[in-house]
C-alpha cells in the first residue's frame, strides 16, 4: 500500500491549477447525481425476482416483519421494510414476482459437517440446505465441485481428504507420521483447493499442533475429529472446531488413558467415547467447556448422528418419511443396520447405553451455549440413517431440546455456520449484497423450530427451486 503524499505536495496524478478548480465541482456534482442515476437505472431494469410481503428472519437475530426482497442474478440487491399500505405498483419491475404474505424467509441453511456423495446434492436442496462443509471426500471428485458455483447443488467448502496417522480407518485419507509429512500434507491440500483442514483420530497431539500451525499460517481453519488427542490438547494446539464432541469425554474423564488407548481401533474408540458420557462429572465437563471457549473453539456436535446410532435396532427405524429421499441401493447396502452393528460389535445393550448418553451430550451443548461458546450445526450425513437435509432440521430440534432458544439454534445453521466456514460476507444472512440463497417457510421458526421443515420454496443462487406451495402468489 502506497503511503499518503505529504500535505504540502499533491498526491501523484492529482491535477492542479485553474483546471482543477473547474473539475472538482463537476466531480462533486457527478458524485451527488450518481445515486439518483443508479436508482433510475434500477427502476428501469427489471429485477430477476421480487418477493413482497414476506417476514424476514435475517439469520443474525434481526427480524423484519414485512419486507420486499429484490434479487438480480445470484445476489440479493434490496431488502426494504414495507408499509402495510404499500401498493404493488410501488415495487420495482421484476421478471418474476412472488407475493409471500404469511410466509417467513430465512437464509439458506448451512450443514457444517457432511460428506458429499453423488445422490446427496439434490436432497440437500430439497430441505433448504444451500451450503455445506464437506469434511472428507476423494480429492478428484470434491475439489472440482467445490470450485464450480452451481445452483444445481449446494455451495461446497471442503477439506478434501482428511489427514490422519498411519493405519487410518479411511483408506483414502492422507496419512502422515512426521513433522515434514504433516506440513507437506497441509500445503498440498490447500494448493488443491481445501478451505479447511481436517485432522483425525490417529494423530498424536504433537502432529495436530504442527498441522494447525501450518494451516493457520495459510489462513485456513482446522476441523478435528479427535481420538489420540484430547479436546483440551487440540484447543491448545489451535484447532478451530471440534466435531462430534470428540475428545471432550477424554478430557473430562478420570481415566483418559483408557479412552485414548481405545482409539487404536476406530469403532472401538467411538464406542468407548460414547459410553463414557454418563460417567462424567458435570463439574469436569464445565471445566473442559470453559477451556475450549477460552481458546475460541467452535463445537459441531452432530447430535443427530449420535441419536441415529442409538436407534439402529429400533423397530420404527425405517418408518422415517425422509428415507424416501435415500436411494434404495443405499438403504440395502451401506445403510443396512446389520453391517455397522456387526463391524462395531454393537449389541442392543450398547445402543441402550448410547440412548443414555444422548441427554448428557445435550446438556453439554446447552451449557456450552450458556457459557458463551460458539456452536455450528452439522450432521455427518450421509452416515447411516442421517438423511441429508432432513437431519439438519433434526439437529436444530435437538439443540432447542438442549436449552438453546429457537433463534440461537437457527443461528447455528445460518450466520454461526457461515462464520465458521469463513464465508459470512456472502452467506448466512438476508441482506443486500449477499448470495440469493434463502428459504420460504409456512411457519415461524422462532416460535417453533420445527417450522424450518415447512418449506414452501427454496432459492439457490437466485434460481427458484422446488415450489411446494401452490398458494404462493407467483406472477411471471
Amino acid at each position: 500500500m502506497r503511503p499518503h503524499a505529504p500535505a504540502s505536495e499533491p498526491a501523484p496524478g492529482t491535477l492542479t491549477g485553474p483546471r482543477t478548480r473547474v473539475l472538482k465541482p463537476l466531480a462533486i456534482c457527478a458524485a451527488l447525481l450518481a445515486p439518483a442515476a443508479s436508482a433510475v437505472v434500477m427502476a428501469q431494469a427489471p429485477a430477476d425476482l421480487l418477493i413482497r410481503n414476506v417476514r424476514v428472519v435475517h439469520g443474525d437475530g434481526r427480524v423484519t416483519p414485512r419486507a420486499t426482497v429484490v434479487v438480480r442474478g445470484a445476489a440479493i440487491t434490496h431488502v426494504e421494510a414495507a408499509r402495510q399500505d404499500r401498493p404493488a405498483a410501488a415495487d420495482p419491475p421484476a421478471r418474476r414476482v412472488i407475493d409471500a404474505s404469511g410466509k417467513t424467509m430465512i437464509p439458506g441453511l448451512i450443514d457444517a459437517h457432511v460428506h458429499v456423495e453423488p445422490w446427496t446434492p439434490a436432497v440437500f436442496l430439497k430441505y433448504g440446505v444451500t451450503t455445506v462443509r464437506d469434511l472428507h471426500s476423494d480429492a478428484a471428485a470434491i475439489f472440482p465441485m467445490a470450485k464450480e458455483e452451481s445452483p444445481a447443488r449446494p455451495r461446497i467448502v471442503t477439506s478434501g481428504p482428511l489427514i490422519d496417522g498411519r493405519g487410518s480407518f479411511w483408506k483414502n485419507a492422507v496419512q502422515v507420521a512426521t513433522v515434514g509429512e504433516a506440513r507437506a500434507a497441509v500445503r498440498t491440500q490447500i494448493d488443491a483447493g481445501a478451505r479447511v483442514i481436517k485432522v483425525y483420530t490417529r494423530l498424536e497431539p504433537a502432529l495436530v499442533a504442527v498441522i494447525a500451525a501450518e494451516a493457520r499460517a495459510r489462513g485456513v481453519p482446522v476441523a478435528a475429529h479427535l481420538g489420540r488427542t484430547t479436546a483440551a490438547q487440540a484447543a491448545e494446539a489451535g484447532v478451530t472446531s471440534i466435531e462430534h464432541l470428540s475428545g471432550i469425554a477424554d478430557s473430562a474423564s478420570d481415566d483418559p488413558g483408557r479412552l485414548l488407548k481405545a482409539h487404536d481401533d476406530f469403532l472401538g474408540g467411538w464406542t468407548a467415547f460414547e459410553l463414557e458420557w454418563p460417567r462424567l462429572s458435570p463439574a469436569r465437563l464445565e471445566a473442559v467447556a470453559r477451556q475450549l471457549i477460552e481458546r475460541g473453539v467452535v463445537i459441531v456436535p452432530t447430535l443427530a448422528l449420535h441419536e441415529a446410532f442409538s436407534r439402529l435396532s429400533d423397530a420404527d427405524l425405517r418408518r422415517e418419511p425422509a428415507l424416501a429421499d435415500v436411494p434404495p441401493e443405499v438403504l440395502r447396502g451401506s445403510w443396512d443396520p446389520a453391517d455397522i452393528l456387526g463391524r462395531a460389535r454393537w449389541t442392543p445393550d450398547t445402543l441402550a447405553q448410547f440412548k443414555k448418553s444422548l441427554p448428557v451430550l445435550q446438556r453439554f451443548v446447552g451449557m456450552y451455549a450458556k457459557l458463551g461458546g460458539r456452536i455450528a450445526a452439522g450432521t455427518d450425513t450421509p452416515q447411516q440413517f442421517v438423511v441429508p437435509g432432513a437431519s439438519l432440521h433434526r439437529e436444530l430440534e435437538l439443540f432447542v431440546a438442549s436449552g438453546l432458544s429457537a433463534a440461537e439454534a437457527l443461528r447455528t445453521a445460518t450466520l454461526g455456520a457461515a462464520e465458521l466456514l469463513g464465508i459470512q460476507e456472502r452467506v448466512g444472512t438476508i441482506d443486500p449484497g449477499m448470495a440469493a440463497d434463502f428459504v420460504l417457510l409456512d411457519g415461524d421458526p422462532l416460535t417453533d423450530i420445527r417450522n424450518t421443515r415447512k418449506i414452501a420454496l427454496v432459492v439457490r443462487g437466485g434460481v427458484v427451486l422446488g415450489i411446494r406451495d401452490s398458494g404462493l402468489g407467483i406472477r411471471d
